[in-house]
């Protein structure tokens, strides 16, 4: 009767032999390299422009820095989070352990959740190793706390979602490189998918109409670089649009050189936010990030309540109290993230 409240033995079996190898200590050498690596060379960039004769405050270095690190880390976070969680029951069902775990008094949504619970837990080691880095902006100063919770916020809803596809695309499929791979091509899907729906329908309006481009709240990188527009730039306020791309969205007055990436394709297309036309008051700007900050958790909530159901060995579609508590939840989240939408900082 209390075995929920006990530890799942799941979590301690993955947790013990994921840490027995130097693998994950590779990766989390190289993730903080690579990170290492971008700040360097934001500052040498700035030390150039410095050397140049441009002006260079310390607000604009800590600026350069924010949206170098945000960018960075959610390219490391999407790709590296699928590779953690795209072998969780393939590699049972390879190493023919798979019928024997489910013939164990563990409920298979108890063996899913150990699964995922033991990946993210890396996942998560991942984003919080890099919180020094993210410390040394506000050394320079130019963003506020605040910026730097609402990406890492961001990170963690993206991890939450990259690796809950992963788990869905490994209950699907039998061998973990075939997982992996269905895992890798949703996501650039996802994230190139959106990105050339938002062209395509912006090449096909008419000139200096607008576009509903609600489709860059998808991609993580979309909604980070509204994050990162912000955090640079408080003043960013809305343009009409009818230059460039007809769409309906906020674009930034960037009051700095060096966040040059902004100005590169594909950053070029993100926006800040998106102009509500029907809001009652008037236009009205919102992030894209906030999109995020509801589609990601619906969108992680639904991959889990499918990956519940293709874990099962037999009457996979029964339906249960299981399947109305992730309804429930999915109506929760959504209700709520509409109601506060107008009112989140």
């Amino acid at each position: 009767m209390f075995s929920v409240l006990q530890p799942n033995p799941i979590i301690v079996k993955e947790l013990r032999s994921r840490m027995r190898g130097g693998r994950l200590y590779l990766i989390l050498t190289g993730y903080l390299l690579g990170l290492s690596l971008v700040c360097y060379g934001i500052l040498r960039v700035f030390e150039g422009q410095a050397q140049n004769g441009m002006q260079i405050i310390s607000a604009h270095v800590g600026q350069g820095l924010f949206a170098a690190l945000a960018l960075a880390e959610t390219l490391l976070i999407v790709f590296l989070t699928p590779a953690l969680t795209a072998g969780a029951i393939s590699t049972e069902r390879e190493q023919l352990t798979y019928d024997l775990l489910i013939a164990t008094p563990l409920r298979p949504g108890r063996i899913l959740s150990g699964k995922l619970v033991a990946a993210l837990w890396y996942v998560l080691l991942l984003i919080f190793a890099a919180v020094p880095l993210g410390s040394v902006v506000l050394l320079f100063g130019g963003v506020a706390p605040r910026d730097l919770v609402k990406a890492l916020l961001l990170l963690l809803l993206t991890a939450l979602a990259a690796g809950m596809l992963g788990l869905l695309c490994s209950t699907l499929a039998k061998r973990t490189l075939r997982a992996t791979i269905m895992t890798y091509l949703c996501i650039l899907a996802i994230v190139v998918g959106s990105y050339f729906y938002v062209l395509l329908r912006t090449a096909s309006a008419q000139p200096g109409m607008p576009v509903t481009s609600r489709a860059l709240a998808v991609s993580p990188f979309s909604a980070m670089t509204s994050i990162v527009m912000r955090g640079t730039n408080p003043g960013a306020v809305p343009v009409p649009a009818g230059h460039g791309m007809a769409m309906d969205i906020a674009r930034p007055m960037m009051m700095f050189d060096a966040n040059m990436l902004m100005n590169m394709p594909p950053f070029n297309n993100f926006t800040y936010g998106l102009i509500d036309y029907n809001n009652p008051n008037g236009p009205v700007v919102q992030p894209v990030y906030r999109y995020a900050y509801v589609a990601y958790p619906l969108f992680s909530i639904a991959c889990y309540w499918l990956a519940s159901h293709f874990v099962r060995p037999r009457r996979r579609w029964r339906i249960g109290l299981h399947d109305l508590l992730m309804l429930t939840l999915m109506l929760v989240v959504a209700g709520a993230g509409t109601y506060w939408l107008d009112m989140w900082p």
